[in-house]
């Protein structure tokens, strides 16, 4: 069943790209002479990503009665924040530009981008998850509209594996006490019983046993790590580390995680929601064998994973600001079935924030009948959060202090307490304080 299931994906896949195609071989309509005209910077991502963005406006242009016209640009991401700040300068900035998850508070605060709320009909924010919809709120205003989202912790795991040792295949470890046993009767000469990648996904495991929070208090004037529940995450860590149960040597890559698993390296390993689009295109033998869950916490208690992803936001200087929130609407906000496509064609390794097609997809396509993609919809995507704002140093302070811990030995008090003392003083030197562009002003 779902060897047939993976063909029905890449049916499905090759379906949507043959329809990007033939959007692509027919010669894309002109503007009209005096037409308005809405400009649209995005970066260029996967062909597939393109291809969905270029029907978009194709679509909309090839309309015989369309209100404006819409011109994409595809951009390179290592030119984006030089073309955008030579833009602005020149007061050439595009009407539409996109937005990851982490930049768009910080872009509203600047005054880079309009608050939106009332430019998009309200039926398009009622119909966001609201996870998505925190995502892109900033006090009072809808700072961008969400497109979709990609939890970084996906918790995936060799069904043949735990039968082998007498494991429940349907039931995977839902707390930290299970983990660590499970991983030990996993553990055999050939494989370990887990990984974890150490560095992207720690964001997720960080804000999970601190609290809930980040490890920055509120409005950032000082750090907020010292507390015994990240103490003890910090114990587990470096008990994972020991090379007893977990490979010693550390996943530093954000796609290696289910890579792990597929090639029999591990039974147990984390990674992002992608990896299911890994385990269809690469694996498709092993769909069968191959599955996931919400990772494990203390007291099997949802786990909160960080999300990347993207949205559209209308910059401040735009010459068109109601088209261009029109434009959004229509590409994300309006139909269903176009947004569809673009997860299909993602090979459902990403994910809707709009409840509407979340259901579509549930109702109408075989691949979203896959268990894991019902798992993740319903045990992670709602608990999913934004990734952090503040800098990446301070994320890397608490990276250093796992690594002092598990693998240099040092006490957890004391390792805690420099990297305390460490990003306290990277908030003073860096006048951090009061300049969280997410809290509440």
């Amino acid at each position: 069943m779902k060897r047939m299931l993976s063909l029905l994906i890449a049916l499905a896949m090759l379906m949507s790209v043959c329809s990007f195609a033939v959007a692509e071989s027919i010669e894309a309509p002109e503007p009209k002479e005096g037409e308005t005209v809405v400009n649209f910077w995005c970066i260029m991502w996967e062909p597939w990503n393109q291809d969905w963005l270029k029907t978009q406006v194709y679509n909309f242009n090839a309309k015989e009665d369309r209100p404006f016209y819409v011109l994409l640009e595809l951009m390179d991401g290592g030119t984006w924040n030089e073309r955008m700040a030579a833009a602005r300068a020149s007061d050439e900035a595009p009407d539409i530009i996109c937005a990851d998850y982490a930049s768009v508070a910080n872009n509203y605060r600047m005054g880079y981008t309009l608050d939106l709320k009332d430019m998009i009909p309200q039926s398009a924010w009622d119909d966001l998850m609201d996870s998505a919809k925190s995502f892109i709120t900033v006090g009072d205003a809808y700072a961008a509209y969400p497109w979709m989202l990609e939890p970084a912790v996906v918790m995936y795991y060799d069904k043949n594996a735990f039968a082998e040792v007498g494991l429940d295949p349907e039931s995977p470890p839902t707390t930290w006490e299970e983990l660590v046993e499970y991983s030990k009767m996993l553990t055999n000469d050939d494989r370990f019983g887990m990984d974890i990648d150490s560095v992207y996904n720690m964001w997720s495991w960080f804000y999970t046993n601190n609290g809930n929070q980040h490890l920055l208090t509120e409005d950032w004037s000082a750090a907020n790590i010292n507390n015994q529940s990240l103490k003890d995450f910090a114990a587990l860590y470096r008990d994972i580390r020991s090379g007893e149960f977990a490979s010693q040597t550390r996943l530093k890559d954000q796609n290696v995680g289910v890579y792990a698993v597929l090639e029999g390296r591990s039974a147990i390993s984390f990674s992002g929601s992608w990896g299911v689009s890994a385990i269809n295109t690469d694996y498709p033998e092993k769909v069968d064998q191959i599955g996931v869950a919400a990772a494990p916490t203390v007291d099997g208690a949802p786990f909160h994973a960080t999300s990347g992803g993207w949205s559209f936001a209308v910059d401040a200087h735009a010459k068109h600001p109601q088209e261009a929130a029109d434009f959004i609407f229509y590409m994300l906000g309006d139909g269903v079935e176009n947004v569809a496509d673009f997860f299909v064609a993602a090979n459902f390794a990403k994910f809707t924030t709009r409840k509407s097609v979340a259901d579509y997809l549930v109702a109408n396509t075989d691949a979203a009948k896959d268990e894991r993609i019902q798992i993740i919809q319903s045990d992670i995507m709602p608990y999913v959060i934004a990734e952090p704002a503040y800098p990446y140093e301070i994320h890397q302070y608490m990276l250093n202090a796992l690594d002092a811990i598990s693998i240099d030995g040092q006490d957890i008090d004391a390792a805690f307490a420099d990297c305390e003392q460490l990003i306290n003083q990277y908030i003073a030197d860096h006048e951090l304080a009061g300049s969280n562009p997410r809290a509440a002003q």
